[in-house]
């Protein structure tokens, strides 16, 4: 969905407005050494830059979430909602209890967990500037299609030649919007482990009432385990695995930070958009999230709908409805955030000014690449409204990527798609697999009636052909619903796992002679998506190569200012920094930058989700605060805010003091300043979890010396 989150957002790199500011590759660290020094750090930035080094190769990515190892054991750090589905539900389904109420704690190894089929955990190695060899031979391209192949091409062959053993996952990532690419290498953890996790009256303390807020009290920690073989190779579980051996690890820092101290953040930011045009940006304030919180808010009451009465349902789709429940809160705010910092206005402003420089100082080739750019830019708008609600069959997406690998696999392995090699047929496998713990078929086939009956209302000349006829949404809705019901009440082989996974090896002769509804549904709307696709790859070529235009054409024209642009986050290692610090938003209201575990105790209803553990509320009313009391608050901190400059992705991070010591985590952000996704302003505020409180509930609440024991803890 990351494309409802544009800005342009422009910044410099050394005379920037706030020196907060930016996610920042680590090599560009050197580049704004004054302004990192002016917030507090005292260390030697060369070390801080190099993400080979420590601290930052103690950082690793979950592939959604960010992670950092906190021991030479292969203990890791992140987040409570980050392994909400691929540990704590696989996990509460495979041992029959609701590790979401009772919390899981390891006593010793042999106890600690395994996770969902795909879980993994990604550890840099190596990254390249490859440019050069992504566009080799565009140029004498003849049409688009032939260009994005081309690009395809050489992107594959990179990453066969990086993909020396399969205990490696090589991508090449595209940086400034495909203007320039780099080759990222990375080790795959297949066997990681839950190792800690704590009630969900710790661990979601406030839960979607306390979403996006402050003040904030909520132990958003958890604690995984990465397993290799005794051969010190990556191997899926099994019980001769033995911890890893990280080569480096982030030391807990017991006395934490107080406020004003500097604090930098590590972690792999998903995808920001700050570098696109204007009208961009006023689509998708004016309509664009809109659309989206409607959707999401429906799509939340029809699965709390659809899995009220069934406890197995319920658990299934819970992953499900809290990252609806999240998106939805986050994109409401944005829309009154717009409002509230005159989003709009500004960045017109900012438009205009850099209109003005192209029609002075612009080549006409720069001038029909902003032009080009803005038309695929209209036409992505509205195809973006149209197919909201197309699809939502689990079924028929899980028969369309059977068939797909199907056909795919009667080309040789080095021309097909990415996503159907023979690389990814491990990946394909677990999602097969996925399915046993986060899918019900009476849930499934609601969904997609609801989605149908929206979708149907869309002009037909704007929904795809085959699946309008097919599912019959040009007639009465009850012609859909008999079609949809007579599919679901099919004795699917796509309902069981094993035969899932064997599907995948089936021809695609073997599929074409298939009764399945499923299967035959996938068959007739091939040809109509591969046609599509097509379209959509010329598109593709054509957007990449003239948004690389058009960042050239911002850089000219910040560079006439004496400023410089950064790259949007896209899912590798960035650092942002800044300072412990508190904010007012609303005049007269000031928020403290730390919040105690008074706190948790003063919000308490009995009832989730502020309802305390009683052995917790104990504690807390006899102010036993073991040895991490901070004098300054005269209790333990739980959550504290600060000035970084964060987004999706950067769950987990590992929050670090001056030192690069481990002092929290970073989970959260304020919906009041939320709209920062778009435009970074001053009181932007990132909430992170205390790393004193995840010691204290460790020690004092779960009475545990195992792991404290293994953590090297410095004051």
């Amino acid at each position: 969905m990351s494309k409802f989150f544009l800005s342009l957002l422009l910044l410099t790199q050394i005379n920037f407005l706030f020196a907060d500011e930016g996610m920042w590759e680590p090599s560009q660290l050197p580049n704004i050494e004054k302004d990192i020094r002016a917030a507090g750090f005292k260390g030697n930035i060369k070390k801080f830059s190099n993400l080979f080094e420590h601290p930052l190769n103690a950082i690793v990515s979950l592939g959604g979430c960010s992670a950092a190892f906190i021991s030479d054991s292969g203990l890791i750090a992140t987040n409570y909602h980050c392994i909400e589905g691929s540990y704590l539900q696989f996990n509460a389904r495979r041992l029959e209890e609701d590790l979401f109420k009772t919390g899981f704690l390891a006593k010793n190894l042999d106890e600690e967990a395994q996770s969902a089929p795909g879980a993994r955990v990604y550890i840099t190695q190596e990254s390249t500037n490859v440019t050069k060899a992504v566009l080799k031979g565009t140029t004498e391209a003849q049409s688009e299609n032939e260009r994005y192949k081309i690009i395809q091409t050489n992107r594959k062959n990179l990453i066969k030649s990086c993909e020396t053993s399969e205990e490696f996952q090589c991508e090449v990532r595209s940086f400034y919007s495909g203007e320039t690419y780099q080759l990222i290498k990375k080790l795959i953890i297949k066997d990681v482990r839950l190792v800690y996790a704590p009630p969900q009256s710790i661990g979601e303390y406030g839960g979607e009432i306390d979403n996006w807020m402050y003040p904030r009290h909520t132990g958003d920690f958890a604690l995984l385990r990465a397993y290799v073989s005794p051969a010190n190779e990556s191997k899926e579980f099994s019980k001769e695995n033995i911890p890893y051996k990280s080569k480096n690890f982030l030391k807990v820092s017991k006395g934490g930070i107080k406020e004003s101290d500097f604090v930098m953040v590590a972690g792999y930011p998903g995808r920001t958009n700050r570098l696109l045009p204007y009208p961009k940006i006023k689509f998708d304030v004016q309509f664009g999230f809109k659309h989206y919180v409607e959707f999401l808010k429906s799509g939340i009451d029809l699965m709390r709908d659809l899995t009220k009465d069934d406890e197995a349902k319920a658990l299934k789709y819970r992953g499900s409805i809290s990252g609806y429940e999240n998106y939805y809160k986050k994109i409401s705010g944005q829309i009154e955030g717009a409002e509230n910092f005159n989003l709009l206005e500004q960045e017109e402003q900012n438009w205009n000014k850099f209109l003005d420089f192209l029609n002075s100082n612009g080549s006409t080739s720069e001038k029909n690449a902003l032009d080009a750019l803005l038309e695929i830019s209209n036409e992505q708008n509205s195809e973006s409204i149209n197919n909201m609600y197309y699809g939502g069959s689990s079924l028929i997406g899980t028969a369309s990527t059977i068939y797909r690998h199907a056909y795919e696999k009667t080309k040789p392995n080095e021309d097909r798609e990415p996503g159907y090699q023979e690389r990814d047929y491990e990946r394909l496998v677990n999602g097969m697999r996925g399915m046993e713990y986060r899918f019900d078929a009476e849930v499934d086939k609601g969904i997609f009636l609801f989605r149908l009956d929206k979708y149907r209302n869309v002009n037909s000349e704007d929904r795809r052909k085959t699946y309008s006829e097919l599912l019959k949404l040009d007639g009465p809705f009850e012609e859909t619903v008999s079609v949809v019901d007579e599919m679901y009440a099919y004795s699917s082989d796509l309902l069981d796992m094993s035969k899932r996974i064997e599907l995948l090896d089936a021809s695609i002769d073997e599929l074409n002679a298939s009764s399945d509804p499923f299967i035959m549904f996938a068959r007739s709307m091939f040809n109509e998506g591969m046609e599509r696709e097509k379209k959509n790859k010329a598109r593709s070529s054509l957007q990449q190569k003239n948004i690389s235009i058009f960042i050239k054409s911002l850089r000219r024209f910040y560079k006439s200012q004496g400023k410089d642009i950064y790259p949007d986050a896209n899912g590798t290692l960035r650092v942002t920094f800044g300072n412990v610090m508190g904010v007012e938003l609303n005049d007269g209201v000031y928020y403290r930058p730390f919040t105690t575990l008074e706190g948790i105790s003063q919000k308490n209803t009995g009832i989730s989700p502020f309802e305390v553990d009683t052995k917790q509320l104990k504690l807390i009313n006899n102010k036993e605060y073991g040895s991490y009391e901070f004098s300054e608050i005269g209790s333990v901190p739980v959550n504290y805010i600060s000035n970084l400059d964060i987004t999706n992705g950067n769950s987990g991070s590992s929050t670090l003091n001056a030192k690069g010591e481990f002092v929290g985590l970073a989970f959260d952000g304020m919906l009041e300043t939320i709209i920062s996704d778009y435009k970074f302003i001053p009181q932007t505020r990132t909430i992170h979890v205390d790393s004193r409180y995840l010691l204290w509930t460790l020690e004092v609440f779960e009475e545990d010396t195992r792991l404290i024991n293994e953590m090297k803890i410095v004051r």
